[in-house]
């Protein structure tokens, strides 16, 4: 776990890290890494972790959210099942640039027959040196269990331990009872539940991060692409084919309660390698993270525009920027239909 004389744990779901407020404070958001770290990935490995290593030298971030899929313990593409290696393998790989960083869960961070099940996952990535994650409200916790591994908050504070900006981590979870041929999951109710009472225990103007992207992105997008300016365009476009958005078949309720709630202001995503789309809809933006993937979607390798990172910068007047960061030069911007 990170120590740090500005980083405190409050309890088993909570942390406060200490940042300046006299200069821009930089998030850099990292996504779908896919990192295989097996007998078949390792040309596609050394490229992954030289994006990513670029995208932080160019950015210079002061703490880093990897948004799930961090690791691909699926034999048939990677050439091994052992999650725990992966794992341990990428905290040395991040420990080595002494920069705080966060996770959450994707759904492919723990396969179907890998060595770790996402609660001992949780426990590796914990043990990293510059790590700020702990399993917080799980779904084995002793008391008050709810859905998901690695739901907790980190308060971003001032001097004065005054919360700027609330940084919460969500489990989307993974698949549903017949795992990936049910469809895929999402934020649980009782998730959500947890989510609005840290809102408004502290009233201030919060980011969430997870893994695969609510309902209402796609929602938001089709009312874009009929001209409804309810949602505003910020950046990026969907890549997918046939503008797949990998949302869940469950009824929603995450964005609708965050909507009533108010208080949370900014969604950060991944999921879809080749969707980059940022747009803000009901108040909330919504913006997909760029992903560094290599080896999960068969020829990946060769496409680009997707490809890099996201970087938020709080402001010193408290003002939030969300630019993307892409690995080359080039990005599209392109949305299709109406």
């Amino acid at each position: 776990m990170y120590t740090s004389q500005n980083f405190q744990i409050r309890d088993e779901e909570t942390f406060s890290l200490r940042i300046p407020t006299d200069r821009d404070y930089k998030i850099l958001q990292l996504t779908d890494l896919h990192l295989g770290f097996g007998m078949f990935s390792g040309k596609k490995d050394r490229l992954a972790l030289a994006a990513v290593t670029e995208l932080i030298r160019r950015t210079g971030p002061d703490l880093i959210v990897l948004t799930g899929d961090s690791v691909f313990p699926f034999f048939p593409k990677s050439g091994t099942m052992n999650n725990r290696k992966q794992a341990q393998k990428l905290l040395a790989f991040l420990d080595g640039f002494q920069i705080p960083y966060t996770f959450v869960f994707g759904n492919h961070d723990c396969e179907m027959g890998a060595a770790c099940n996402k609660e001992q996952l949780a426990e590796i990535f914990a043990t990293g040196k510059y790590a700020v994650f702990t399993k917080g409200r799980y779904e084995h916790s002793p008391q008050n269990p709810i859905a998901g591994v690695g739901n907790f908050v980190l308060d971003l504070i001032d001097g004065e331990g005054r919360i700027l900006l609330p940084l919460i981590h969500l489990d989307s979870n993974m698949y549903g009872d017949g795992w990936f041929f049910s469809g895929f999951d999402c934020i649980h109710e009782d998730q959500t539940d947890w989510c609005m009472e840290k809102l408004n225990e502290r009233k201030v103007p919060a980011m969430a991060f997870f893994h695969m992207p609510p309902a209402e992105f796609k929602e938001a997008y089709k009312k874009m692409k009929l001209g409804d300016h309810s949602v505003s365009y910020e950046h990026g476009s969907i890549g997918e084919k046939d503008e797949y958005f990998g949302i869940s078949n469950r009824p929603p309720h995450f964005f609708e309660k965050a909507v009533d709630n108010g208080w949370l202001k900014w969604i950060f995503c991944g999921h879809d390698h080749l969707n980059t789309l940022s747009l803000t809809y009901k108040g909330i933006r919504m913006t997909y993270g760029m992903s560094i993937d290599y080896l999960g979607y068969s020829g990946i390798a060769k496409q680009y525009i997707q490809r890099g990172a996201t970087l938020i910068t709080r402001k010193t007047d408290g003002n939030i920027d969300i630019t993307m960061v892409p690995l080359t030069t080039v990005v599209s911007t392109r949305v299709r239909g109406a």
